[in-house]
This record gives C-alpha cells, structure tokens and sequence, in this order.
C-alpha cells in the first residue's frame, strides 16, 4: 500500500499498483470541494494505514462492524510501542468518519458507517449520518480519546523570538546573502503569521513600494493558475498590512542580495550553487527551522513556520486586537479557527484579573 503522486494530486495504490477506486471518489470529491493536494495527502496517509489494517486483519472496507475499530487503535497503538495520543487518534477517527460518510452518500458500498455516533444521554446507537438531525439530541463518537489540556506549546513567549532571530547570524554569518534571506523569512513569517506556502506565494510585485513617510504598506497574496503546488494558496486571496520597515527589507533583499534567474518571480529563491536563482521549496523552510530550533534549543519550544503563525496571533491576542480582525489577517474561515491560533499568555491573562480586582475594589 502506498500513496502516487499525479499530475494534480495524489492517489492511494495497493501492493499491485492498482489505485483503489472507493478512496479515488473519495479524494475527487474533496478536490471537488477545494480542498488542496496537502490536504488530500493527509487524508490518505491516514487511509493508507487503515487499508494497512484491514489487510492484515483479511477485512474489507465495506464490512467492517464498529465493534472491529478497536482493533484498528490497537494496530497504531503497536507501531511506535505505545498508545497513540489522542489528538492523532481524534484525527484518524475524523479522516474515518469522513471516508464513510462519504460512502454513504454516493451508496453501494455500504448501509451504515461503522465510525459510530452515540447518544450521550441514554447510548443509543444511530448511523454516522443520523447524528445530524437535532432530534437524535446530544450525541458523541463512541471512539473518541479525551484529548487533555496542554500549556500551548505553539507559540514563543517572552524573549523566545529575539533569541532565534539572533542566532540566525551565527548559522549563516559565512554567507552575507543567505544570511540576509533567513532573517527576511523569520521576520516576514513572525510579523505576518503566514502559512508556509504563502510564504513560497509571494512574488516580487506582491509588495507596496516602501514609503518612508508612510509606517504601513501592504502584502498581496493573489491566487494565480497553475501554481505550484506547495506554494498554492489555502484560503484565497488577502492583503495583509505589515510595516514599511518590513517592505524596506524585502526590497533591499531584491535589489542587493537575491540571485536573478531568468523566468523566477518568487520573492524567495536558493543561494546554493546547484540550483542558484531557483525557488526554494517548503523542504527548505523545514530545514531552515529544524537547524534553528537545534541550534539554540529552549527547553519545552519546538520552533517551526507554524509556530511563527501561532505566536502572531496570540500576541496580536495579547495587545487587545480584535478576533475578527485576526481572524481576517490569518485568513481563517471561522473565528472558531482563530480563537485556536490566539492563545493569551499567562502574563496577559494576570494582568487582566489585576484589572478586574481594581474595578471591583472601586464599585
């Protein structure tokens, strides 16, 4: 079992290198609705461990009873010799539940989902799909791990972000122009809380010329046909106000430090020799954040792009900013997903009750 990449997405195929056409609707369906080849992808990393299961267990997608799905946390469980946690069994129960639902609709697969949905109140049993009617009352997946609250551990607090900034100089202090870049990218990615493949999206033209008499400007990211596809962009188009400081270090970059190839737009491109002037790729990102976090390595931080992203919002959180507005600079679908992002620090959260307890001592 194992997941193809095609010319527009990816496929799972069996051992015969046959894809399977149940899973193949499924993913149609999804790119259908817009979701994007990592998205996809995701999906069918989970599926292909199902699949994985159910050929060992000699089941068959289409007949498997709820009371077997215990077998399938069991299998993840043994993998990596311990319990799987529960956010990453919540995700593969989602992947699941979607899969199934999906072959409920289009029918001739199967009658009812074996992802089942209980009632909370008495435990009675109904389908995957029967969930939705408000008169089935308060239901919950039978399966589902509790998922414990955790300290946010996505998001730098206090001098975390100065002190990996700082340290980009002596990992690149060698090369002037590489050197130059990375700290572009980290400030860009702390000041914007974009997604990686924003990041990879930008272009030269997608930036306000830096005015000095003005102390914002904007980002533009404007969705193109045929992008590549780890630069595509998730959540359509938006501009993004950051500083003029920001828009000036862009330029210079451009203008003193970035390697012209004929053809390459992309603000970002490689330094090295073999591939001087090419656009860099998300690989590139990860090892830029992977030697980062490993050269500096404060206990209990795990730096990554999407930490950036985290650690912009909840500070934008933290200074009063309203979630819509957050929501909007984020590109987010729902204030649900931001309010996920924006996480307020301890020291916000203290600040607020001392607050609280001098208007309570006034009334």
């Amino acid at each position: 079992m194992r997941i193809e990449r095609t010319l527009t997405s990816y496929v799972l195929v069996d051992s015969n290198m046959r894809i399977l056409p149940e899973v193949l609707d499924f993913t149609n369906t999804l790119e259908k609705k817009g979701s994007s080849p990592n998205t996809i992808k995701s999906y069918l990393d989970d599926l292909k461990l199902y699949y994985i299961w159910l050929e060992k267990e000699g089941l068959k997608f289409y007949n498997v009873q709820p009371s077997e799905l215990l077998g399938f946390v069991e299998f993840l469980d043994a993998r990596k010799d311990k319990k799987i946690s529960p956010a990453s069994w919540n995700r593969y129960l989602a992947t699941l539940g979607s899969f199934y639902r999906h072959l409920e609709v289009i029918g001739g697969y199967i009658e009812e989902s074996p992802v089942v949905k209980v009632d909370s109140n008495n435990n009675r049993r109904y389908g995957f799909l029967k969930h939705i009617a408000p008169k089935w009352g308060n239901f919950q997946n039978y399966y589902k791990r509790k998922n414990p609250k955790k300290t946010n551990k996505k998001r730098l607090y206090d001098d975390s972000a100065s002190r990996y900034y700082e340290a980009i100089s002596s990992l690149y202090g060698g090369n002037e122009d590489l050197l130059i870049r990375n700290k572009l990218i980290f400030k860009l990615l702390y000041e914007t809380g974009f997604r990686t493949s924003e990041l990879l999206h930008l272009r030269m033209d997608d930036f306000d010329y830096p005015d000095p008499d003005k102390k914002v400007g904007n980002l533009y990211l404007i969705e193109r046909d045929n992008e590549l596809e780890d630069r595509q962009l998730k959540t359509g188009e938006r501009t993004v106000p950051v500083s003029n400081e920001l828009l000036q270090e862009i330029d210079d970059y451009i203008l003193y430090h970035r390697p012209n190839k004929t053809g390459v737009e992309y603000i970002f491109v490689s330094h090295s020799i073999n591939y001087l002037g090419k656009p860099i790729t998300r690989q590139t990102i990860i090892n830029f954040f992977s030697e980062l976090d490993a050269a500096v390595g404060i206990k209990g931080v795990k730096l990554t792009a999407h930490s950036l992203r985290h650690t912009h919002a909840s500070e934008l959180q933290d200074m009063g900013v309203d979630i819509n507005v957050i929501k909007e600079r984020l590109g987010h679908g729902s204030i649900e997903t931001s309010a996920k992002y924006a996480k307020p620090s301890v020291k916000t959260l203290s600040l607020s009750y001392e607050r609280f307890l001098a208007q309570r001592g006034q009334e």
